[in-house]
């Protein structure tokens, strides 16, 4: 008899596996890994982390509501600058900072949405585009405030500072102050669990979110936008809402990034980020939180791994046959060659598996799993037509 679960089941066993996956994930590359492979495996994992959390912003609006936006980057950067310059600045914790900074990216989603979300199709993704080149561009040239081409440096790590348990008389110590350092293994690792921690919260929350009454009219809005409306969901407000909540998330990842690399640069967010985000959702499966993160973390560690030529990696294999082994090290390799192999899959994806590696139900049967039904009912419909 075969065993079933419902839908509730299965997301707690798939928060369960999240958790231990989290939990235990440094402890096995540390036993598995060289030491010195250790940090830079470490550091693709938290890449990753906070890649995802960007994918599932997008997701809300381009996978839930199906519109195509070109800008997110530009979120991404408005979330850097805004925490680094209240940590730095102002002297406000991370936490505060990163709070803020997703009320200052959800207020400009909201400014950008409104004037923007009656625009449908290319028009909307053209729009998002200039969006992000302007804020861009304002990041470059406001040396004042951002210090210009010379980026935003020295920007504070986290910390949890529990010293104001010693004034109430509870530790007889000082030192209940943790410092987040990303230079150190064991800085890595604790940056790695705060990255999964707001990981985990951001699933959580698209997850709910999806399938909530908001999430629904998102859907029914991408299905057909008449009928949805002839159906009393005002489009305008839960585009809008979308759009908010999608620019905070994105906010949120740039500010983990800023605090992570100690640096807000614009360079970090050109129209290329925006890209490759977009990508992370067509890999994985749009319209899906498991397929975001999916998507992001093969794409993220996959261009990470391709900085250096995979002959490299092919070479380790050849260490008894030193005439190989030197030949497969000297092959000539360039960094930007690894979008070669972005280009590969995303052209194998499409052509092969367009619903991506992870897709919901409904977009599955859309793009891929009704096909053939789709072309055996047109065959029967067309000699219908001849009989008749």
């Amino acid at each position: 008899m075969k065993t079933t679960f419902s839908p509730r089941t299965k997301r707690v066993f798939a928060a369960i596996a999240f958790v231990l996956v989290a939990l235990f994930l440094p402890l096995f590359m540390k036993a598995v890994l060289p030491p010195a492979s250790f940090q830079p495996s470490m550091n693709i994992c938290i890449k990753s982390a906070y890649f995802a959390v960007a994918a599932l912003g997008l997701n809300i609006i381009v996978g839930y509501c199906g519109l195509l936006n070109l800008g997110f980057a530009g979120f991404m950067l408005i979330g850097a600058y805004t925490g680094g310059i209240l940590t730095k600045q102002y002297h406000l914790s991370f936490w505060t900072a990163a709070t803020l900074s997703i009320i200052h990216g959800a207020i400009w989603g909201i400014l950008l949405g409104l004037p923007t979300l009656r625009l449908t199709g290319d028009y909307f993704a053209i729009v998002t585009f200039g969006f992000a080149e302007l804020v861009n561009m304002a990041a470059k040239n406001w040396v004042s405030l951002t210090r210009g081409p010379r980026g935003y440096p020295d920007i504070p790590s986290p910390s949890i500072d529990f010293s104001w348990l010693h004034s109430m008389g509870l530790f007889p110590s000082h030192a209940l102050k943790f410092q987040f350092l990303s230079t150190t293994s064991p800085g890595k690792v604790a940056f790695w669990y705060l990255a999964a921690l707001m990981l985990g919260l951001v699933m959580f929350f698209c997850d709910r979110l999806s399938r909530s009454r908001l999430g629904r009219a998102w859907s029914a809005l991408r299905e057909d936008e008449v009928a949805a409306e002839a159906c009393g969901i005002n489009a305008m407000w839960y585009k809008t809402v979308a759009f908010a909540i999608s620019a905070g998330i994105g906010a949120l990842s740039g500010a983990f990034e800023s605090s992570y690399s100690t640096m807000a640069d614009f360079h970090n967010y050109e129209f290329m980020v925006s890209v490759s985000v977009l990508a992370y959702l067509v890999l994985g499966g749009m319209g899906t939180v498991r397929g975001s993160v999916l998507g992001a973390f093969i794409l993220v560690a996959l261009g990470e791994l391709l900085r250096v030529s995979p002959a490299v990696y092919l070479a380790h294999g050849f260490t008894w046959w030193p005439a190989a082994h030197s030949w497969l090290i000297g092959l000539p390799w360039v960094p930007d060659m690894r979008m070669i192999f972005y280009g590969v899959i995303l052209v194998l994806m499409i052509r092969f598996r367009p619903e991506g590696l992870l897709p919901g139900k409904a977009r599955a049967r859309e793009l891929h799993g009704t096909s053939r039904e789709k072309a055996r009912q047109s065959a029967s419909l067309f000699s219908m037509k001849i009989e008749g």
